[in-house]
C-alpha cells in the first residue's frame, strides 16, 4: 500500500468524479483508477460504489475514510518533523575535545563566544588526544579542542588541518593544605614526595615529565597513583594522596579556595596553548560561519 493510494482515495471520495479527482492529484484517469483499484484490492472490498454518479463510499469506504484522514495526515506531520529535525542537524556544530578541557575550560568559553556571535547548538564528544584526531580527520566531527606545546608533538602542520589558538594555559604543581593551610607536600623538601601521574602517552604526562625534568626533582617523586583525568588528580590532591602537575584553569578556584596550594615556580611551570582545530575538507555553512567569527575575535589564525 502507498501514501499516494490514500491521497487518491480522498480525492475521490471528496469531489466523487474520477476525471475530477484525477485532475487534483495531477494524473490521468486512467492511472488514478488504476491506484483506486490497487487500493481496494489491498483493503480487501470495494470502497466506491459506482453504480451512481457521482460516486459514492461504500460502507466500508466509509469506515475506512476515517482510518486514511489520520494516516495521511499523521504521516505528513511526521515528515515536516524530519525535516525540521534535518535542518536543525544541519546547523549543530559537532565538538570533540580532551577531557580536561570539557570540564574546564569549554563552559566558560562556550560563554564567550556566545556573547559575540550569539547562541548557537553545539555537541560535545570527549575524547583522549589520539581518540580525537582521528574523529578530525576521519571527518567526523567539525571542531577539535586541545592542548598543543612546541616540545609535545601533536597535530603536524598540515595545511588539511588549520588551527585557530583560543586560549592559554600553565601546567603547576599544586599540594593539598594541612589544617593550618600549609602545603601537605613540597617541592623543596629532602625527603621522598608522593607524585600523582598521568600515563606517559598522554598530552599532559609528556608534559608534567618536562616540568619534572626541567625542575631537576625527578629522583625525589615517588608514584603513587596513575590517573589520566586531570579532575581526578585534583580531587586526589585535595585529600592530600600526593602532589600533581595540573592546568591552572582546572585548579583556579581549588586554589581561591585554599583547597590546593600552588608548590611549584615559575621557571618549570610549562606554557601551553589551547587550539580548536577543523578538517578544511569538511565544510558547511554553519562550520565555516563559526570558524570566520571566532578566528576575527582576535585569535591567532593557522
Amino acid at each position: 500500500m502507498e501514501l499516494a493510494w490514500l491521497e487518491d482515495f480522498l480525492a475521490l471520495s471528496s469531489t466523487g468524479v474520477f476525471a475530477k479527482a484525477a485532475d487534483a492529484r495531477n494524473i490521468s484517469q486512467s492511472a488514478f483508477t488504476r491506484r483506486i483499484k490497487n487500493l481496494e484490492h489491498w483493503v480487501g472490498t470495494p470502497l466506491f460504489d459506482r453504480s451512481v454518479h457521482p460516486v459514492c463510499l461504500t460502507p466500508s469506504g466509509e469506515a475506512f475514510k476515517r482510518t486514511a484522514y489520520e494516516s495521511v495526515k499523521a504521516l505528513r506531520e511526521a515528515r515536516q518533523d524530519l525535516i525540521q529535525l534535518s535542518r536543525r542537524e544541519g546547523e549543530l556544530l559537532n565538538f570533540v575535545a580532551l577531557h580536561t578541557l570539557a570540564i574546564s575550560f569549554i563552559p566558560s568559553w562556550l560563554k564567550d563566544v556566545s556573547s559575540f556571535m550569539g547562541p548557537f547548538n553545539s555537541r560535545f564528544g570527549v575524547e583522549n588526544f589520539s581518540d580525537c584526531v582521528e574523529a578530525l580527520i576521519a571527518g567526523t566531527t567539525d571542531f577539535m579542542l586541545c592542548y598543543d606545546h612546541p616540545s609535545v608533538p601533536t597535530m603536524t602542520n598540515d595545511a588539511r588541518y588549520p588551527w585557530i589558538k583560543i586560549a592559554q594555559d600553565r601546567l603547576v604543581a599544586v599540594s593539598g593544605v594541612d589544617a593550618e593551610g600549609a602545603p601537605i607536600y613540597r617541592l623543596d623538601t629532602q625527603g621522598t614526595v608522593p607524585f600523582i601521574a598521568y600515563s606517559h602517552e598522554s598530552f599532559l604526562g609528556r608534559m608534567s615529565d618536562i616540568a619534572i625534568s626541567r625542575a631537576g626533582i625527578a629522583p625525589q617523586l615517588e608514584k603513587r597513583m596513575e590517573n589520566s583525568v586531570a579532575e581526578a588528580q585534583k580531587a586526589a590532591c585535595v585529600e592530600g594522596l600526593g602532589v600533581a602537575w595540573l592546568p591552572e584553569a582546572t585548579v583556579k578556584q581549588s586554589l581561591a579556595q585554599g583547597d590546593l596550594v600552588r608548590i611549584s615556580d615559575a621557571e618549570s611551570e610549562q606554557s601551553m596553548s589551547i587550539k580548536l582545530y577543523r578538517n578544511i575538507e569538511k565544510s558547511r555553512a554553519p562550520v565555516e560561519r563559526f570558524w570566520t567569527l571566532v578566528g576575527s575575535a582576535g585569535m591567532q589564525r593557522h
